[in-house]
């Protein structure tokens, strides 16, 4: 089926035409184009549709819950916001847990929401002084075996590790070995740990500056070492709560536009009222739009994509151009996919944004799964 969407891209009105979920043409559509397509007057403005590396949830579901109907909701309320694809993540949890949920996957014959890219496992390889809200009994020193187990029950994408600890570089082998991509974090690795670390293949950062060593003028750690590596991939929470705009400011400008990537780390209190919810194991408060254990502890964020780009655009981390890249290019090229430009050649996944930012339509593979 052919599918023409009309909106303004680069300042000027383009049509995207899509055949079978894929761009076969960025232009201005013709009469026999038009003809038994199905015409899309979005009218705003064309964005690669966003991909999210970092999502344990979204209205009400949880990625734990470990259902084809919590995946399906959570990738239904995401695609709200124009979050085209996500990588399911998981919490440190039970063996058993972490197992129920990856088998759960079936690829789905019908799908409402964004695409569903695999799992990211967030945990339990992680250091217990920086583990935030994963509970501490759920933590274990790192495993090759434990690791091929959790890959034999379902697509494993990315792996969260703590590169300090014993283990972890015979995982980190094994992970790429796989095909599995190594984010360092939830650590506190050194300078020279967490470079040595970068040196064997880790090729991406869990959420830069939170849950690691900072920046430290006597001590760097894992988030300087993140930030002088050329090669290594930045997760940014923007949400004006998890990281200061000036270290927001400061990451980009050091990393460049195309090592960082927005992430929501998003749980299940997405589009939901504030209160008391249940989330690792615990009891969370999600009000002024933060999510705490009653420790005070950060659990994860309310976060969407969209409101992340807004933040950004809003207090100068980035600028308009820089959209495509931070909110999706850079998530597909470290997961290897055919996503994230408007392009022939390119998944037909597409967000539409108002003049102030609102999500007005998303579409994935050419299908409209949300319009305003």
């Amino acid at each position: 089926m052919r599918v023409i969407v009309r909106g303004l891209l680069d300042g000027e009105v383009k049509d995207v035409i899509a055949e079978d979920g894929w761009i076969t043409a960025v232009a201005q559509a013709g009469a026999g184009d038009v003809t038994g397509a199905r015409l899309i007057e979005a009218g705003g403005h064309l964005f690669p549709g966003f991909i999210d590396v970092h999502v344990h949830g979204g209205g009400g579901a949880d990625v734990m819950d470990g259902s084809m109907d919590a995946f399906e909701q959570i990738a239904w309320t995401h695609a709200r916001h124009g979050t085209t694809a996500l990588v399911l993540t998981t919490v440190s949890a039970p063996d058993e847990a972490i197992l129920r949920v990856l088998s759960a996957w079936r690829m789905p014959a019908s799908w409402r929401g964004a695409d569903v890219l695999g799992f990211h496992l967030e945990g339990p390889f992680i250091h217990p002084d920086r583990r935030g809200a994963h509970p501490a009994e759920c933590l274990c020193m790192p495993a090759p075996e434990r690791l091929r187990k959790y890959a034999a029950a379902g697509p494993v994408r990315i792996l969260t590790l703590a590169p300090e600890l014993p283990g972890a570089e015979e995982t980190l082998a094994a992970a790429r070995a796989m095909g599995v991509v190594v984010s360092l974090g939830h650590s506190a690795a050194t300078w020279a740990e967490s470079m040595r670390a970068f040196d064997l293949g880790a090729q991406s950062v869990t959420h830069l500056f939170n849950a690691m060593t900072g920046l430290h003028h006597r001590q760097p750690g894992l988030a300087a070492a993140a930030l002088a590596h050329s090669g290594a991939m930045v997760e940014l929470i923007l949400d004006g709560i998890h990281v200061h705009p000036e270290m927001a400011r400061l990451a980009v400008r050091v990393k460049g536009r195309d090592r960082v990537m927005l992430v929501t780390d998003a749980i299940p209190v997405v589009d939901m009222p504030e209160g008391r919810y249940a989330f690792a194991g615990d009891e969370v408060v999600y009000q002024g739009g933060a999510v705490r254990r009653l420790d005070g502890t950060l659990a994860g964020s309310a976060l969407t994509m969209a409101r992340a780009v807004r933040t950004g655009l809003e207090h100068g981390v980035f600028a308009l151009p820089d959209v495509p890249l931070l909110a999706a290019r850079n998530a597909a090229r470290l997961l290897g996919e055919r996503r994230g430009r408007i392009a022939p050649g390119f998944r037909a996944d597409l967000a539409v944004l108002s003049d102030d930012g609102q999500v007005t339509h998303t579409l994935v593979g050419g299908r409209l799964v949300y319009r305003a």
